[in-house]
């Protein structure tokens, strides 16, 4: 008798408990779903709870078949269909001798080639103000990006060539070194905030970001304890705003002095700042060039850090397939491995022609197609 009592006031707790959790769950529907899927699951209440949960899954899922045949009539310039992998034109890069410089008109054209995003929809330079016209231009690149169903990567921002930045607060642009660690953060805070008005205008939430050259007055070990305290500094505003800010690995070659100069002290770097917001640009051709191979891809550290690659080839920065690497097993790789980010074309072509426009297109079909 006491073992029936206390199984049914189990039973009991365990439906009261049951009733609350719909409860709360059909709240949280509520808040988030669309109109009328709301709206049914607020009319229904519990009772009907279940019943109303199917209608709306059955809906998402004639949505998405929807989708997934979705008019691509579109497409031109050979392309079947769209790429798989996320290959990533630069706005202003490549491909003029078939499409021009129209920044409108390009960004057309890379729907119409069957890419799925474009980068470097905005330069940003510092020092200056932005005109109320030019940022009205930024906001026109990313809302006719939006329309054509480009998502928009990153924009070169703050990877400093020139000065000792974080290295050893040397202050950019003084015609003379000027050394000062207050003046060197709100350089930073500066650019920083031009930073993010230019990605909210074009509707990215990523940019790069570098340490700038190797300093003559501290010693090695210093300089990296500074870098690495100005990368939380701005990984933490980052945060804040909901931006991701990618470290690049230069090569000496192309930028001598530079300090961060190969992917895995990058990723060094990253693992110290521990912040979401601080992550790799993996550059094919800097690292290659840099350390003789990609292998640092095996490297844990800078695998688990990488936001988005750069693809050009080594040693002379032009499309893939006409230098050293060996891009049909490198993008399968980190296909493979689950990478599904931007896939930036920072490349040069070997010829500038229309043919040659075509045949780039096509090179890229073929590596799309090894996935």
């Amino acid at each position: 008798m006491i073992f029936f009592l206390y199984s049914w006031l189990n039973a009991f707790v365990f439906v009261d408990f049951l009733k609350k959790k719909i409860d709360t769950l059909i709240l949280g529907l509520s808040n988030n779903l669309r109109g009328w899927e709301a709206f049914v699951v607020l009319r229904s209440g519990r009772r009907h709870f279940l019943k109303s949960l199917g209608i709306i899954f059955a809906g998402s899922a004639l949505g998405c078949a929807g989708a997934s045949q979705r008019d691509l009539s579109f497409l031109k310039y050979g392309a079947k269909r769209q790429f798989k992998m996320k290959f990533t034109p630069r706005l202003g890069m490549g491909f003029k001798s078939t499409i021009g410089s129209d920044m409108l008109k390009r960004l057309e054209f890379f729907r119409d080639a069957g890419f799925r995003a474009v980068e470097g929809v905005a330069n940003v330079s510092h020092p200056g103000q932005y005109s109320e016209s030019q940022k009205d231009y930024q906001r026109l690149l990313g809302k006719r990006a939006k329309e054509l169903g480009l998502e928009v990567g990153n924009v070169s921002s703050m990877n400093e060539k020139h000065a000792a930045l974080m290295c050893e607060f040397e202050i950019p642009g003084k015609g003379r070194k000027v050394f000062s660690k207050q003046g060197a953060y709100e350089v930073l805070d500066e650019r920083l905030e031009k930073t993010f008005g230019v990605l909210e205008r074009i509707g990215s939430k990523t940019f790069i970001i570098g340490a700038g050259v190797r300093g003559e007055r501290l010693p090695f070990s210093r300089q990296f304890d500074n870098v690495v305290e100005c990368m939380a500094y701005c990984a933490g505003r980052c945060r804040e705003r909901g931006y991701v800010m990618e470290i690049e690995p230069l090569c000496d070659k192309a930028h001598p002095g530079i300090f961060i100069d190969n992917a895995t002290f990058a990723g060094r770097i990253c693992a110290l700042v521990d912040n979401p917001s601080c992550r790799i640009l993996f550059d094919t051709f800097h690292e290659h060039v840099q350390t003789g191979s990609l292998d640092s891809l095996d490297d844990e550290q800078v695998w688990t850090h990488i936001e988005s690659f750069h693809i050009a080839d080594s040693p002379d920065r032009f499309e893939p397939t006409t230098g050293l690497i060996d891009f049909p097993a490198v993008l399968k790789k980190i296909w493979d491995r689950g990478f599904r980010g931007f896939l930036g074309l920072e490349h040069l072509q070997s010829a500038r022609t229309r043919e040659r426009d075509m045949q780039i297109l096509q090179i890229y079909r073929e590596l799309d197609s090894l996935v």
